[in-house]
């Protein structure tokens, strides 16, 4: 396998490794929703606390990333300014994750694959809010085939299937959602801190103050440490592989195939994740499942397409509103 791999990249160079390495890292994020799920709901023998599970990632995620930055700049360096944002990016997104998990306690790994594109939703709500950003009227109509996709659909047919009642599984729908919100927060501060701060050290103080922060939730709120050994193994996974390696994953894509490319490629998590749910983990497609599939990532496209025309794209892009500053190449 490695032998047709190297054939195939010497034979067709390092525009082709890119679309190689964004497809392995879309695949990676996917398995976030996937191997998270059994872990928090019981299914593997012992149910997990979602602020457990989001304090293992973290403390993980340090780990993983402090060796990777003796070349970065030193702490001491990045001024208090920085570091307080950089505090406030690690709060948002701890509780961002902690959100998520117990959303996803409550819903299905193929719910979350789709509402996995809420950053972008909320990020462009950000923009137009505080930063002016407006939508141009060519646009409105990606942005409304993504809202209606990925949040009006599903959750509209989750509640015709309980009856017309808040169901938990409605409720976990909602709390995916809303951990949207935090990210698209964490996104857009990153943004400013992307030119500042080196990304390994970005990620590596963001996971050492999120484990911190989550370290103190389960002081403060007396939440037992229920882990299994077993469990050690997922976690380890989708902590490096869907945070960690993912991330560089996309940022080398990013220099080998741009920007654009990258991201409407990345896109396919949310495909591949309602892939893996279906065939890991049981869970069945329907057609209401297909149809917010198809709209959403149909919506990214357009939309990723019409924003990026506004501009020509350069070896050093401008920050995106589309494009999670974590996955930005600092300048």
């Amino acid at each position: 396998m490695a032998r047709v791999l190297y054939s195939y990249i010497s034979k067709n160079g390092k525009f082709r490794l890119g679309y190689v390495l964004i497809l392995v890292s879309a695949i990676l994020a996917a398995l976030v929703h996937v191997l998270a799920k059994p872990l928090l709901d019981n299914q593997t023998g012992i149910e997990i606390n979602p602020v457990v599970l989001a304090a293992c990632v973290y403390m993980i995620n340090a780990a993983f990333f402090t060796p990777l930055t003796k070349k970065s700049a030193p702490v001491s360096t990045l001024g208090k300014r920085n570091l307080a944002l950089l505090a406030i990016i690690g709060i948002s997104e701890v509780i961002a994750l902690v959100t998520y998990f117990f959303g996803l306690k409550e819903s299905t790994a193929t719910n979350a694959s789709i509402f996995s594109n809420g950053e972008i939703v909320f990020s462009l709500l950000i923009a137009m809010t505080i930063f002016k950003e407006n939508l141009q009227k060519r646009e409105l109509g990606p942005f409304m085939m993504i809202l209606v996709g990925m949040m009006i659909l599903p959750v509209a047919y989750d509640i015709y299937a309980h009856g017309m009642f808040l169901s938990d599984l409605v409720m976990g729908d909602f709390l995916i959602i809303l951990s949207g919100v935090f990210f698209a927060v964490d996104v857009t501060l990153c943004q400013y801190l992307s030119k500042k701060v080196d990304s390994k050290r970005l990620v590596q103080m963001v996971s050492l103050v999120s484990g911190a922060f989550a370290v103190a939730a389960l002081v403060a709120f007396n939440i037992p440490v229920n882990l299994d050994p077993v469990s050690l193994g997922p976690i380890a996974l989708f902590a490096i592989g869907g945070t960690g390696f993912s991330t560089m994953l996309f940022v080398v894509s990013l220099r080998l195939i741009g920007g654009m490319r990258t991201m409407l490629l990345f896109s396919t998590n949310s495909v591949i994740g309602v892939i893996l749910a279906a065939t890991l983990l049981g869970e069945s497609i329907t057609a209401v499942t297909m149809a917010s599939v198809a709209l959403t990532f149909g919506g990214v496209v357009l939309l990723r397409n019409r924003l990026g025309s506004r501009h020509e794209e350069t070896p050093k892009e401008k920050p995106s509103i589309l494009l999670p500053a974590k996955h930005q190449i600092p300048a």
